[in-house]
């Protein structure tokens, strides 16, 4: 049931060939490990496609494109998953990035004057063309909680995605026999 799932849904080789990001890559995003269905491949590409979607990084699809084809998991299910990190999720996102950041630094959580404060800093630092002085505590915090929390989701839509595979398995096996 998972397997025809994904494969109902999931776009051609060539059409992500012919994509303009892809030509960077050439003929080994055809490879026909990146475009297989199975609890394996799948399961690693929602891990990598969630660890670096919820990282609010510029071109985080190349990044997820180079670790695919290093791990080689299923390649568009890995694109697919950039887009946790959409303008609706961004502000629960960063909040949770923040709070926990704050707990694993064991500082108070970050309140409006501080995130004001340090807005003020930055737009004076863009103004003056790099002179001026930038608080990098709070972006330490943040980088902190976004990258254990990018860790955590990824962890458990992997957990989700193998444990949705086996109950789909067990469902599509016990349907057989009964008949």
């Amino acid at each position: 049931m998972a397997k025809q799932f994904f494969q109902a849904w999931l776009p051609s080789p060539e059409k992500v060939n012919n994509m303009k990001i892809m030509k960077i890559f050439g003929q080994r995003t055809l490879s026909s490990q990146l475009w297989y269905v199975n609890r394996k491949s799948i399961s690693k590409a929602i891990f990598i496609g969630t660890f670096w979607g919820i990282l609010p990084i510029p071109l985080h699809s190349l990044l997820i494109i180079l670790t695919v084809l290093v791990f080689e998991a299923n390649l568009p299910v890995a694109l697919l998953m950039a887009w946790i990190m959409n303008p609706f999720t961004i502000v629960p996102i960063l909040f949770f990035a923040f709070w926990i950041g704050s707990k694993v630094y064991h500082v108070h959580m970050i309140n409006t004057d501080m995130l004001l404060g340090v807005f003020h800093q930055i737009v004076h630092w863009i103004e003056n063309f790099g002179q001026g002085h930038i608080d990098f505590i709070l972006a330490k915090i943040l980088a902190t909680g976004l990258v254990c929390e990018a860790l955590f989701f990824a962890f458990l839509f992997f957990i989700g995605m193998r444990l949705y595979w086996r109950w789909s398995t067990i469902k599509k096996w016990r349907k057989r026999h009964s008949i």
